[in-house]
């Protein structure tokens, strides 16, 4: 991936407020300077969707978690930052949460969560440096769960591992089935390219947890 490739703030900023949510100001200086990345020390992106973040500072503070907490310390802290980014991300954007909530008002639960996966689905494809591709992210259902299927994950790469990485994913699809249906559903990550798979592959399971 070039190094000139570049994201949106917005994706950045809700990253950094919510680890300074989660583990506070000082800790998040402590993560920025393990990363190499003091230039956002009391300086975060701006709220907008202008693509000015590159694609390196993202990936420098996802493996900074990483090495930092270790595996299974990254991924909760991972899952946190994935749910806080839906969370914040509904509340800085209400003019689409508002347009999801009326598009799904009347179908039923699996069409809300496909609706609501196909939404993502253009916001992760969106994000991507390589978003005119095409390809990045599928949406597959099965009888018993939805698959979303990953082709490229920007913050992920460069990370080899034995276990599944993709904790701010499993957290974002979390948080987002569960506003759109009204009570938690099981999200697993059954495939993981860090584990040497071909592509992140999460499986949705359609009844509630």
């Amino acid at each position: 991936m070039p190094d000139e490739a570049r994201t949106d703030n917005l994706i950045m900023r809700v990253f950094l407020e919510t680890l300074e949510n989660i583990v506070g100001p000082n800790g998040l200086k402590s993560i920025l300077h393990y990363a190499h990345l003091e230039k956002y020390i009391n300086s975060f992106p701006p709220d907008d969707d202008k693509q000015e973040i590159p694609v390196t500072d993202l990936q420098s503070l996802y493996i900074a978690l990483y090495e930092m907490f270790g595996n299974s310390g990254a991924f909760s802290l991972q899952l946190r930052v994935g749910r806080e980014n839906v969370h914040r991300g509904l509340q800085k954007r209400p003019s689409i949460a508002k347009a999801m909530r009326f598009a799904t008002k009347i179908v039923p639960e699996t069409t809300k969560m496909r609706l609501s996966l196909e939404r993502l689905k253009e916001y992760m494809e969106k994000g991507s440096p390589n978003h005119d591709d095409g390809h990045l992210v599928e949406i597959q259902e099965q009888e018993d769960c939805f698959l979303l299927v990953q082709r490229e994950n920007i913050m992920r790469d460069k990370i080899t591992s034995d276990k599944p990485v993709c904790g701010i994913t499993v957290g974002i699809v979390e948080a987002l089935i569960e506003w759109i249906t009204g009570h938690p559903h099981e999200v697993t990550e059954i495939q993981c390219m860090a584990m040497g798979h071909p592509a992140d592959v999460f499986r949705i399971a359609k009844t509630s947890s």
